[in-house]
């Protein structure tokens, strides 16, 4: 990436320039293209390393492995209703948020709410095809917590992962080293 350091006398200051046959912007794009990458699949391998127990709970609770926590016993009880027990979970994807909800009379204080939400391939009794499930645990600031499973649509996920993958080749495509034309002899 570097090529050469020139020193250049400039009075009694003495200047290093750069010089770098790959132009600034790809090399902007290249770090925020990392960046962007970083964002987008950390927190899903950190999910895989470091799994929440509870949804873990409730995965095993839709198995019927073990039995769910107890605020997500009716949500777990109506996904096995609609779908039967779950076979096979593969998972795809994690997200990690905070809201904060401001009460406009101004009666209370704001609360903030925690979302994790695994996402996972799922095979389940009842379904002939493997499906997107997302399972979501939402925490309030006084340890209340409620669940939710739902279906998630395969096209945003693929479009979650498809943009920083396909921007990260597009910024090494342009700051790839570029081989200089030979001299014509």
């Amino acid at each position: 990436m570097l090529v050469a350091f020139r020193p250049e006398s400039l009075g009694e200051r003495t200047v290093l320039t750069l010089k770098s046959s790959r132009p600034t912007y790809a090399i902007i794009l290249l770090v925020l293209s990392v960046l962007f990458l970083c964002a987008t699949f950390l927190p899903f391998l950190y999910s895989i390393l470091s799994p929440n127990d509870d949804l873990q709970r409730v995965v095993s609770a839709l198995e019927e492995r073990g039995s769910p926590p107890l605020d997500a016993d009716a949500v777990v009880q109506e996904a096995k209703g609609a779908a039967g027990p779950l076979t096979k979970a593969i998972q795809v994807a994690y997200y990690s948020g905070m809201t904060t909800q401001f009460h406009l009379s101004g009666s209370r204080k704001p609360q903030h709410i925690k979302e994790l939400q695994a996402t996972y391939i799922a095979w389940f009794q009842k379904r002939p095809k493997p499906m997107l499930v997302a399972i979501t645990l939402y925490e309030g600031d006084e340890g209340q917590k409620a669940y939710g499973i739902s279906e998630v649509n395969p096209v945003g996920l693929v479009r979650g992962y498809t943009i920083p993958i396909v921007l990260f080749g597009i910024a090494l495509f342009l700051a790839r080293k570029r081989r200089s034309p030979a001299p014509a002899s």
